[in-house]
């Protein structure tokens, strides 16, 4: 009985001493970021805008935005903090923006490597470029609803259920510091008063060299990663005759042979359902069309972007790891960009036609 009340009296103490932040009396951040300021300003500054929402007692949510600007990201907190009537905390943080202009000319390493560093913030938290002004998008009231999980819930869908690849600070550090691979980033935008992502943009180190535009990220994710959509792909057949493919599966399959190192293929397939057609009847004959023009359409956007890649260095499909794992002996970074570039990498893909839904 002793033993048992000393150590309910060692957990009440040692619960006295945690840190209890209450809601009412901080500024839950859920969205930042980071842009160069004015041409007119002194050089080295970084400007920074946090969102932090505040929910009012008639429903509605009202989000307060931050706008400093300071030589160092850690700063520019204490600023914030300057200005606002309670602590500002960034424990809830969901969705990190860094500017266009950021990503071409000074890189986000830095930015990205503040954010790992500090133990409130998760792994989990989307990244993403703002393709406009940083400050005019994440000021904009989107409804009534909390910034940061607005963007969240956009980049999460289209991640999980649409055709962006997995773009959050454990996925971006993992590519970064990878010897076999090259990070991206999603690039966002305003269209009207909504937030579209108009494309990916493709990281050399933390630097942005090139983007994909939207209508090539359903073939990048094919040769990123193995994936289940609830989203379209339409194929158009001639002018007047297009599907539309639902329910897609997708899998992608590298063969390199190291006695032939000098060689990559890469096989995608992929199964679906048609919910549209626009032809008279949907016949074998036709299905078989649908098919085999998909997979040339896929191959030929595919094959372009290979190309590229290779023309940049980069290589954010990760063939680097997959060669590595089938190399004995130490993996040589510098050397592997340099045989990349010159490398034979075909791309083939497999599509199937599963079953039929609603005819047009």
């Amino acid at each position: 009985m002793r033993r048992s009340f000393n150590l309910f009296l060692i957990i009440l103490l040692l619960t006295g001493c945690v840190q209890q932040s209450i809601l009412d009396d901080i500024q839950m951040v859920t969205i930042i970021g980071y842009d160069l300021p004015d041409e007119d300003k002194e050089d080295g500054l970084i400007k920074g805008i946090a969102v932090a929402p505040q929910y009012l007692a008639d429903g509605k949510i009202e989000n307060n935005v931050f706008v400093e600007t300071a030589k160092l990201s850690k700063e520019i907190r204490s600023q914030y903090n300057s200005k606002s009537p309670k602590p500002i905390v960034s424990g809830k943080l969901e969705v990190a923006m860094f500017s266009r202009e950021i990503a071409e000319t000074e890189g986000v390493t830095g930015l990205v490597d503040t954010l790992h560093r500090d133990p409130s913030i998760g792994s989990r938290v989307f990244l993403g470029i703002a393709n406009g002004d940083t400050e005019e998008l994440l000021s904009t009231n989107y409804g009534n609803v909390d910034t940061g999980t607005y963007f969240q819930d956009i980049l999460k869908h289209n991640s999980k259920h649409g055709m962006l690849p997995e773009t959050n600070l454990h996925s971006f550090l993992y590519s970064y510091y990878s010897e076999g691979s090259d990070p991206f980033l999603p690039i966002l935008d305003r269209d009207g008063d909504k937030v579209k992502i108009t494309g990916i943009g493709l990281l050399d180190g933390g630097k942005m060299v090139s983007e994909l535009d939207a209508d090539n990220l359903f073939t990048f994710k094919i040769l990123q990663e193995k994936f289940s959509s609830n989203d379209s792909f339409s194929v158009n057949l001639d002018q007047d005759k297009f599907a539309a493919i639902y329910n897609i599966a997708s899998k992608r399959k590298i063969e390199y042979n190291s006695r032939e190192a000098n060689k990559i293929k890469i096989r995608g397939s992929i199964l679906g359902v048609i919910k549209e057609y626009s032809g008279k009847a949907l016949t074998p004959e036709a299905l078989k069309e649908i098919e085999e023009t998909m997979e040339k359409d896929i191959e030929k956007r595919g094959t372009k972007m290979i190309q590229s890649f290779q023309e940049l260095g980069i290589d954010p499909i990760s063939l680097g790891n997959a060669v590595r794992s089938k190399t004995r002996g130490e993996f040589d970074r510098k050397k592997w960009i340099d045989e990349y570039k010159n490398m034979d990498i075909s791309f083939d893909m497999n599509v199937k036609i599963t079953e039929s839904g609603i005819i047009e």
